[in-house]
């Protein structure tokens, strides 16, 4: 089974074209399309394996390799990545520039495949593909990546694209209906990226924490329908924006921003969602984890937090 790594026109398997492991890396990209590449690589007839959830042992097997300057969520990404490597015939990378029109990703998105290819998964065959939804529509991408590279037959990648996008949407249905309002906690507002919110590594302990101190953590979603246009050009970033733009301060007790070391992005936009909680009346709190962070320094941030808030339930 020859498979050609650098093409993006040729079939990626010239002889063997079924039942082929294909690795999806439990991190980035994974968490912006849930449920997406699972159905649709199975609807081609291929074997799709997901890396394990997030652990130390993600961490420290990328930090062994990777490189130091990395963000947090990038050594993850490259820690599951390794863990795939022996265990599938090809990992799944693609290369994104954007995942809504006219908004762009992290830069380092771009460069994610050449990243892995020339670092971590030297000599490992990649399957790839260019997203970029301000020129391309998903559907056509998708058509385009089980047509060109993985050989599909056209009917074939019809049946995989609209399966592999009913998928997404029934997870975004699921992930909003799991988060109502539980009678008798206060809700906090988890914001961050998509591949943080939903690391097991990276927000779990916190999620887990504001719930020992019953209370009520709603994940920031980002799979619904309605738009955002403002001015910032990060599509998550405008989604928070507008967010916290239109927060009812009735619902929420306070607003919790969840960053990892060295984003720059993060950095960016921590001090303009700050303004806008303040304008509306809603405390926030900024909370950075890095591959040092400490449980119990986490679980004191929170609690003092949740505490300094409990007044305004006491009778003056």
């Amino acid at each position: 089974m020859q498979i050609q790594r650098n093409s993006c026109k040729n079939p990626l398997w010239q002889e063997e074209r079924k039942n082929v492991k294909i690795g999806i890396p439990r991190a980035f990209y994974y968490h912006s399309y849930p449920g997406l590449w699972e159905c649709f690589f199975r609807k081609l007839g291929h074997e799709p394996v997901v890396s394990s959830l997030s652990t130390q042992k993600t961490l420290e097997t990328a930090s062994a390799q990777t490189e130091t300057e990395n963000c947090l969520p990038q050594k993850l990404f490259d820690g599951h990545v390794l863990s795939l490597i022996g265990k599938v015939d090809a990992v799944f990378v693609p290369r994104i520039h954007s995942i809504v029109k006219k908004h762009n990703c992290c830069p380092r998105f771009g460069a994610l495949l050449d990243a892995t290819r020339a670092g971590i998964a030297r000599g490992v065959r990649l399957v790839s593909t260019e997203i970029n939804e301000t020129e391309t529509p998903l559907a056509k991408t998708l058509l385009t990546l089980a047509r060109t590279n993985l050989g599909a037959d056209r009917k074939t990648a019809k049946i995989a694209v609209a399966e592999a996008l009913k998928a997404m949407e029934r997870h975004h249905r699921e992930e909003v209906a799991g988060q109502q309002a539980q009678a008798g906690k206060q809700k906090y507002l988890l914001l961050g990226h998509p591949y943080t919110l939903h690391d097991q590594f990276i927000a779990a302990p916190i999620v887990d924490k504001l719930k020992q101190l019953q209370t009520q953590p709603e994940l920031m979603t980002f799979g619904d329908n309605d738009k955002a246009p403002g001015d910032i050009l990060w599509c998550v970033f405008d989604k928070m924006h507008h967010k916290l733009q239109n927060i009812d301060k009735r619902l929420y007790r306070g607003v919790i921003q969840i960053t990892t070391f060295n984003c720059g992005a993060d950095s960016m936009m921590a001090e303009r969602f700050r303004r806008v909680c303040k304008q509306k009346g809603v405390p926030y709190m900024l909370l950075m984890v890095d591959e040092h962070t400490d449980k119990a320094g986490l679980d004191t941030r929170l609690e003092a937090f949740v505490d300094s808030l409990s007044w305004k339930d006491l009778p003056i």
